[in-house]
């Protein structure tokens, strides 16, 4: 049975910006593999650390939400505590409400993108251009 997760993970401050997506994209395509989801990822950029992690003071963060099996978050454990780019990480469970809060997010998320889209244009049929 899935669950929702959530977790923070922290990018060593030398990465350049470009190669970001790559590391987002490679936690992504870990997920996938082991047959989860993921709902949402915020990019917070780069901050200062409370305290030096692996010598860094600063990092960049992320946020990310995703659904998973409990055998598959401990093969997406193994794959960040193995990558040299990523300094630390931290996964939670989601509690109800805030699963609630992130599915309403997404269904708002939604509707406004289908009322952004333009209506799809009438073409006048042969007897309006007749008369």
């Amino acid at each position: 049975m899935s669950r929702y997760y959530e977790m923070i993970f922290i990018v060593h401050p030398n990465v350049p910006e470009e190669e970001l997506s790559v590391v987002t994209d490679k936690v992504t395509a870990v997920i996938n593999q082991n047959k989860g989801e993921v709902i949402k990822i915020e990019k917070w950029g780069k901050r200062r650390c409370a305290h030096k992690i692996k010598k860094c003071a600063k990092g960049y963060y992320f946020l990310l939400y995703f659904m998973i099996t409990p055998d598959g978050l401990a093969g997406l454990d193994r794959a960040l505590r193995y990558d040299e780019k990523i300094l630390r990480y931290q996964t939670v469970v989601l509690d109800k409400e805030k699963i609630d809060a992130l599915n309403k997010e997404m269904e708002d998320k939604d509707q406004e993108a289908e009322e952004n889209l333009p209506a799809a244009q009438e073409t006048p049929s042969e007897e309006q251009e007749i008369s």
